[in-house]
């Protein structure tokens, strides 16, 4: 007798169970390992660069101002298969919807992808955005199900030429302020909007830094020679300053290169021998550094690179020079008690404003000076938060106005900042 003949159906009916739980299980388990479509990533910025099949959003905030272009929402979905639908939501401030966009289609030849970028704006510049200042919110929905949601602020700009009508802060007798601005040259083209740029810094100096009037020193055009500039600094100005002062220079002009060395190129100066006529930027941080104030914050709107940018078209300041040959070494910083702002690096043009009637530089270090620099929204302006803004904002109005031709990128020294980054710069205009 078998005594294995009535326990093997048994043994492979237990087998195929087995078996089938196994695969049931093992197939839970791939149905668990698929991707899952997800918003990856939601960004509120000023503008988007667009690549062929992606895109990345420019100037992430969530503070703009009714003088800005537009409002972008940007929107990144991962592990996207399968043809979908977006839409977005404005609401004004009011609560009240402002515009609301039909459905976009969103990967719509169904294939799976890592991921999908979408973006939608609204223009505010000129617009009826630009009437409706408080906070805003922007909705995004795919597929009739809210996805995403931010909320963003809007406020009034304040223009350059209001600068001088804002309320005062209390007048510091340990502030100081050297302007120059030199718009008319004897030997060189003009500087178009230095003198108007010096003028716009004085007032904010005496407005909202709390410079008083008699510690201003403003030196325009023929004021400016070399003479004047290489005394005020290296004779007067240690006459006037105490240890625990705070003084700010600021240039616009023409700064000229020679043998790699940096100048800056006051009203007498000679373009083609700086050497004798100009003053080294490396001599004029360690002119600086030698006062006796105990810190001091410099803002250049010029640039080296033989060329000026203030004009339709490049003019050449240095003769037999080739734009792109030329060499700048950056000066050095050698000072703990000073912190720059330049311009631009040393090969690119400091470009003008023209629409505004500013330099690019001076415009943005302004707006950003007035408030829109103000990134944590503590109604005070820190270095860092200047330094970002200007760097961000020039950058990218150079390209929109001018192209990569003519790329501007502003430049902060030391970098880092160090113990610089959170000095609070100023307060913010309310």
């Amino acid at each position: 007798m078998n005594i294995f003949s009535n326990t093997r159906p048994k043994a492979a009916l237990i087998a195929v169970i087995m078996l089938a739980v196994f695969c049931f299980t093992a197939t839970s388990a791939f149905a668990v390992a698929k991707p899952v479509m997800k918003v990856a990533s939601t960004v509120l910025a000023k503008d988007v660069e667009k690549y062929q099949a992606s895109s990345v959003p420019l100037n992430e905030t969530d503070i703009f101002f009714t003088n800005d272009d537009q409002v972008v929402m940007w929107v990144k979905i991962g592990d996207i298969s399968g043809a979908h639908k977006l839409r977005w939501e404005w609401y004004a401030p009011s609560g009240k919807l402002y515009y609301k966009t039909s459905n976009y289609k969103v990967n719509p030849d169904a294939k799976r992808r890592d991921q999908s970028t979408s973006w939608h704006k609204i223009a505010i510049r000129d617009e009826k955005a630009a009437t409706l200042t408080g906070q805003w919110s922007v909705k995004v929905f795919l597929d009739n199900n809210q996805i995403a949601a931010k909320n963003f602020e809007l406020r009034k700009t304040i223009g350059l030429q209001d600068i001088a009508r804002l309320p005062r802060v209390r007048q510091d007798r340990r502030k100081w302020a050297l302007i120059i601005g030199i718009e008319r040259y004897r030997k060189t083209p003009p500087v178009q909007f230095a003198e108007s740029d010096a003028r716009a810094f004085k007032d904010y100096a005496n407005v909202r830094l709390g410079v008083p009037p008699e510690n201003t020193i403003i030196l325009l055009n023929d004021m400016a020679t070399k003479a004047e500039l290489e005394g005020m600094i290296k004779d007067r100005l240690n006459g006037l300053l105490n240890e625990n002062d705070t003084l700010y220079v600021y240039y616009a002009g023409h700064g000229i290169p020679s043998d790699e060395t940096p100048y800056l190129l006051p009203y007498d100066g000679d373009p083609d021998s700086p050497v004798y006529t100009a003053y080294p930027v490396e001599a004029l941080y360690k002119d600086l550094d030698k006062l006796p104030a105990k810190n001091v914050f410099v803002f250049l709107d010029t640039c080296f690179s033989g060329r000026t940018g203030r004009q339709d078209q490049d003019t050449i300041l240095l003769a037999g020079a080739r734009p792109g040959v030329l060499k700048v070494k950056d000066p050095l910083l050698l000072s703990s008690k000073i912190v720059v702002m330049a311009a631009a690096k040393s090969n690119q043009l400091s470009n003008y404003y023209k629409e505004e009637g500013h330099g690019l530089f001076t415009y943005y270090l302004l707006k950003g000076l007035i408030g829109e620099a103000d990134a944590n929204k503590d109604n005070k302006i820190q270095m860092r938060e200047l330094t970002k803004y200007v760097e961000e904002e020039v950058g990218a109005a150079s390209r929109r106005l001018f192209g990569l031709n003519r790329q501007q990128n502003p430049v902060a020294m030391p970098k880092p900042l160090a113990d610089k980054e959170d000095v609070e710069f100023a307060e913010v205009v309310k």
